[in-house]
């Protein structure tokens, strides 16, 4: 379903480039991906229509790789120019280490960073495991350097160390995590994003990097932000019964008439992903924080 479509896309998604701070063309690509995948009856013009919403193709983009000089590399010393921002030599370090020890270990060597250390709105963590889940659909594919540089890119921004080590914190459940974030979702749901994506990553967590990242998550949907448009609080309607319609219905508004960003997907794919893992007054909530995005005035 949808192949042609989800072809085009995926070149766009590994073109687009940081406009603030991190890229989030993969992560969107992982989203979208797995929404056709969940939804395959809905048309074509729905999903053409999320993108534009999205504002998918207003993002800046380059079709063109970067010119990595050749370089005798060893995983330290790819760290190492990372770590220190060294440009262009960084482009060839995540190449060359990706040959050296697989493009998985390079992702999970700041497993322990990210998790310790979402930074703001989790997106250390979330883009991260984005990458992580976004690989099998660029390798030894026309796309892969351009998946490289844009990885390249995010452990740039990221201020990641070269020598990755977990502070464990006090252990937070996953129950108080769903608790949170559905109530205080934060900007554009970015609380449930980040949430998702750990859910849907667990397997690949330690226990410590799992407590770490679910810690971060039950704190971060306690903060009062002093910017406004983070402090999104969503009350339940009692009278609404959640249903597989209604998840639909939600989703498919949300990604059609829903506030224009580029989150609008990772969004929509968060609400899906926890809608099988919540009780019925999570998954109020999950319809209430679409409704909520859904107009014009939220932020």
């Amino acid at each position: 379903m949808h192949e042609s479509f989800l072809s085009r896309a995926l070149a766009q998604a590994v073109q687009v480039i940081a406009q603030i701070h991190h890229s989030h063309g993969t992560k969107a690509m992982v989203a979208l991906t797995r929404l056709t995948s969940e939804f395959p009856h809905w048309p074509e013009s729905v999903w053409q229509a999320a993108l534009t919403r999205a504002q998918w193709f207003n993002e800046p983009r380059t079709s063109a790789m970067a010119i990595a000089p050749a370089i005798a590399m060893t995983e330290h010393r790819a760290r190492t120019l990372l770590s220190r921002s060294v440009v262009p030599a960084a482009y060839t370090a995540v190449r060359e280490w990706a040959k050296l020890a697989g493009t998985e270990a390079v992702i999970r060597h700041y497993l322990d960073e990210a998790c310790s250390d979402p930074g703001y709105l989790g997106h250390r963590l979330s883009v991260l495991l984005g990458f992580l889940e976004a690989w099998p659909l660029y390798r030894g594919g026309p796309y892969e350097l351009l998946f490289f540089d844009r990885l390249t890119e995010f452990l740039l921004t990221g201020h990641f160390a070269p020598s990755s080590v977990s502070t464990e914190r006090a252990r937070c459940s996953i129950d108080e995590a769903f608790r949170g974030a559905v109530r205080r979702p934060g900007f554009f749901g970015h609380h449930l994003i980040c949430l998702a994506w750990i859910c849907r990553n667990s397997a690949f967590l330690s226990e410590s990097q799992l407590g770490n990242a679910l810690t971060w998550v039950v704190k971060a949907s306690a903060t009062v932000y002093a910017d406004e448009e983070d402090n999104v609080i969503i009350e339940v309607n009692d009278g609404l019964a959640p249903s597989r319609e209604a998840l639909e219905d939600s989703l498919r508004d949300l990604m059609t008439l829903g506030v224009p960003n580029i989150h609008l997907l990772t969004l929509a794919d968060a609400i899906a992903t926890l809608w099988p893992r919540g009780d019925e007054r999570v998954q109020k909530h999950l319809l209430a924080i679409a409704s909520h995005f859904t107009r014009e005035d939220a932020a």
